[in-house]
């Protein structure tokens, strides 16, 4: 009877350590989980700041087209805010005049239209957006800007 009351104590303490062992597992897991949840939140409202940041672009290409540039190449470090940028309430945005062409996508075949890229990056720094459109606005008639190609650039390290 005395060599029972032993194991039961010892077979007690092994089910609390387990039992102790899978909480502090689940309670890791949680953690981990929040914290990924946390990381999303943080990428998609600096998605959504790029995109409104490129609506700012679009705004500001309407009311002041830029002059054509001679080498319209892409910023080469956006992520760094490297160069001539302006503000707005959500990021900020580049400009540039690529030119003409009757060979853009999505517009009338032949028709002249000037081709302009925004580059949008988004004003939160952790987890950083940008974004790339190129619009087309029709020589004849002046109209709105149509956005006929889009990208997300990603952090090249």
């Amino acid at each position: 009877m005395k060599h029972q009351r032993g194991v039961v104590l010892l077979l007690a303490l092994i089910l609390s350590l387990l039992l102790g062992l899978f909480a502090a597992s689940a309670l890791r897991d949680a953690l981990l989980e929040t914290r990924m949840a946390g990381y999303l939140r943080d990428s998609l409202q600096a998605f959504e700041q790029a995109e409104a940041t490129l609506l700012a672009g679009e705004a500001e290409l309407h009311r002041a087209p830029p002059q054509q540039c001679q080498a319209c190449l892409p910023p080469a470090h956006p992520h760094d805010l490297q160069g001539q940028w302006q503000a707005s309430k959500s990021g900020y945005f580049q400009l540039q005049n690529l030119g003409e062409s009757t060979r853009a996508a999505h517009m009338p075949k032949g028709e002249p239209v000037t081709l302009y890229r925004v580059t949008a990056v988004s004003r939160q720094a952790e987890s950083r957006q940008v974004l790339e459109a190129v619009y087309a606005i029709p020589a004849a008639q002046a109209q709105a800007p149509q956005r006929i190609l889009w990208r997300q650039r990603l952090r090249e390290d």
